[in-house]
């Protein structure tokens, strides 16, 4: 059984707060589909398309380029949030060469725990033929994230300076992330959009180890604006550190924030 871990966020400070972007259904109301680039040193290696609802479910698909020598992954990710972000249900799915490698939690709050099954199947949509208890995770706190509510969940803060931790459950491990927030607003650029972008930076790191190994330090940049849209990001992983950038995107009229 694993170690309970609680969580600790920073007091409000009125007089450190910029704009307050809306929290939950109000940042999720125009549903999203997000695509992202990720690229190592000269090499671009995949793309994640990440799906999210008004009802706040999310759905990330993560596959890497056809024919890279060191990377062949494919997978896929599902949480069920609440209005904070919090998760309230999630699985993860990995081709294998034998099929689909799966990971489903169960959230039992009423005793503070998630239970972890292993699961196999021969595709995604397919009935599971093999499921196998293999852990069950003690929780301090009833409020914390998952492998892709981590994505998410930054958003709440990202016009607020100050520090959160927040327990997270990644690949049926506990640990802990923690997002540093400067909450001033700034600009960066990327290929999709002409002129420079008006973020946020959020700077980070987590104890437990996610996709394509990922752990340690993180650097995000948010949009600066009501969305707070996962703009571009740098993540430390088994190749060292990987590239993330923001390619196209479907949200109602929205459009990254720009000078012009």
């Amino acid at each position: 059984m694993g170690m309970a871990v609680g969580w600790t966020a920073f007091p409000a400070d009125p007089s450190q707060q910029l704009r307050s972007p809306r929290a939950g259904t109000a940042v999720l109301s125009e549903g999203e589909e997000l695509v992202y680039e990720v690229s190592w040193t000269v090499f671009t290696l995949g793309t994640v398309r990440l799906r999210s609802h008004p009802d706040l479910s999310a759905e990330a698909y993560i596959d890497s380029y056809e024919d890279l020598p060191f990377v062949d992954l494919h997978s896929i990710h599902t949480s069920q949030m609440d209005s904070q972000f919090y998760s309230r249900a999630s699985s993860s799915l990995e081709l294998k060469e034998t099929g689909w490698w799966g990971l489903e939690y169960t959230y039992d709050f009423a005793h503070r725990r998630v239970l972890v099954e292993e699961t196999r199947r021969q595709s995604p949509d397919a009935v599971v033929s093999q499921r196998t208890p293999v852990d069950t995770i003690a929780l301090a706190d009833t409020n914390f994230v998952d492998g892709l509510s981590i994505a998410f969940y930054p958003r709440r803060f990202v016009y607020t300076a100050g520090t959160v931790s927040v327990p997270t459950v990644l690949y049926g491990k506990l640990g802990v992330t923690t997002f540093h927030f400067p909450g001033e607003a700034t600009t960066t650029s990327i290929d999709a959009v002409d002129d420079p972008v008006l973020v946020v930076e959020v700077e980070g790191s987590t104890s437990v180890v996610g996709i394509f190994g990922m752990t340690g330090a993180f650097t995000g940049w948010f949009s600066a604006d009501e969305a707070a849209v996962p703009i571009k990001g740098t993540l430390r992983v088994l190749l060292g550190t990987v590239d993330i950038e923001l390619v196209s995107w479907k949200r109602g009229a929205w459009r990254p924030p720009t000078e012009q």
